[in-house]
């Protein structure tokens, strides 16, 4: 079976080829949610796709009478992707999303239905607060797809994924089901920092740093204890008044920002936590887990490489379409 996945997000569209449970193919443009809200015009997306899924079908020499299926999870689900469908209420397990799949054909995409995977709301019970809630579009996907052939033994007890990207999310699974979750933008405010603020100046491009660990630590110290706020500004202070260089000063920084995630994790770990799970872009895992360990010794901590998280939301798709089918 031939089925092409869409998993399109905040800042990017990638569209993946599979054959059985095998990716085969995958093609990708900087197209997403962003843009749509940006520009209030959404064939930026559907051109993106529509390119992806030309591509792949090129490559892979096949036609689209050749394709099974079409799945598609991610903000592409919201008011600003291509088709708006509503959240499944927490908790929710892969039973509930896969009855809740809607299904819609664009032919500007292809001649094909794509069925759109629901995103799950959290913590929107009666009498809950806004700083209860929350919400995703994608992620369940991922953690399903992290959860398939995952032993018995290691989902024991309540599960934390820590997601990164263009925002980083602490999402609680408990009992096999999608309990809470919380959301920071953190990946978008590290950009929007970088390159549009005084900031700029001070620091180094990701790719030409190597982190340093002591001043990761001390710019988290900085903003828990004065505030992150200040702390982006001592970044400033370090790299012109102290001569701490570029890249001490990008360290401080990135570990100003880790100060958000810790937020997010704080409010969400508890006695009956077994496991965290870091998954995504990979800079931030590498920071985040080592002092996690630090703060949580009796924590269990799974890091997932980049080019495995890479592939959680295709195979996450996969078994929630397997279970709408048999519905």
């Amino acid at each position: 079976m031939k089925i092409f996945v869409i998993d399109s997000g905040t800042t990017s569209s990638r569209v993946r080829l599979c054959d059985g449970d095998r990716v085969v193919g995958s093609a990708v443009r900087q197209a997403g949610a962003k843009d749509v809200a940006i520009r209030g015009d959404k064939r930026i997306v559907t051109d993106a796709l529509r390119e992806c899924i030309e591509e792949l079908l090129e490559a892979h020499s096949c036609t689209i009478d050749e394709i099974d299926a079409i799945l598609a999870s991610g903000m592409i689900t919201s008011g600003v992707g291509l088709f708006e469908i509503p959240h499944r209420a927490a908790p929710a397990g892969i039973e509930d999303i896969a009855s809740a799949l809607a299904s819609r054909t664009f032919p500007d995409i292809a001649e094909l239905p794509i069925h759109f995977v629901p995103g799950v709301k959290t913590g929107f019970g009666a009498g809950s607060t806004l700083a209860e809630k929350d919400m995703m579009r994608g992620e369940e996907a991922e953690i399903f797809g992290y959860l398939e052939g995952l032993a018995p033994e290691r989902q024991r007890g309540d599960l934390l994924f820590m997601h990164y990207g263009s925002h980083h999310k602490c999402i609680l699974l408990r009992q096999g089901r999608i309990e809470g979750c919380r959301t920071s933008v953190t990946g978008e405010v590290m950009t929007t920092v970088m390159q549009h603020t005084i900031l700029k100046s001070s620091l180094l491009p990701l790719s030409e740093f190597e982190p340093d660990m002591e001043w990761v630590r001390e710019g988290l110290e900085t903003a828990e204890k004065a505030g992150f706020g200040r702390a982006l500004f001592s970044v400033r202070v370090a790299e012109t008044m102290e001569a701490a260089g570029k890249g001490r000063a990008t360290s401080f920084y990135l570990g100003a920002l880790l100060s958000l995630d810790f937020s997010l994790l704080q409010e969400m770990i508890s006695p009956t936590t077994s496991r965290l799970v870091l998954y995504g872009k990979s800079l931030y895992p590498s920071l985040f887990g080592p002092l996690a360990k630090e703060r949580y010794p009796g924590l269990a901590i799974d890091v997932v490489s980049e080019e495995e998280s890479d592939r959680l939301s295709a195979r996450g798709a996969m078994r929630i379409f397997e279970r709408y089918k048999v519905q």
